[in-house]
């Protein structure tokens, strides 16, 4: 394994600076300048990356203080189901809405991924 030390200070305040950043760009992009839908994605898509960048800074941090990171993948898991949950609820409402239908680019894959999770689903809460 590489002793990633020596860098982890350098890219930690990079990782800092990078969500401020993104911080700055959810509070410029505003109501009106860009269709509702297509805000939401992007108010998502930077609050998912500074999420996920938080993740990384928080596993430096514990490995330079000699912790276990791996007790951040209960965090990682969470902030995913929580994600997959909001995507599943937005694409409903589209699919009601008709922005998506049976000609939108990858909805077969779509519709295996899902019901392959809610077969493994499905041990987990059975009816």
């Amino acid at each position: 394994m590489a002793d990633n030390s020596k860098n982890a200070p350098g890219l930690s305040s990079r990782l800092q600076k990078t969500n401020e950043e993104l911080k700055n760009l959810q509070s410029s992009v505003k109501t009106g300048m860009i269709n509702v839908k297509v805000l939401m994605d992007f108010r998502t898509a930077t609050e998912r990356a500074r999420q996920a960048s938080a993740a990384v800074q928080q596993w430096l941090d514990a490995q330079g203080k000699g912790e276990d990171p791996y007790k951040l993948m209960e965090l990682v898991v969470k902030q995913r189901v929580e994600m997959a949950t909001q995507l599943i609820k937005d694409l409903s409402v589209d699919l009601e809405s008709l922005d998506v239908d049976f000609d939108t680019p990858g909805l077969p894959g779509l519709n295996e991924a899902v019901r392959k999770l809610a077969r493994r689903l499905e041990k987990l809460f059975p009816q």
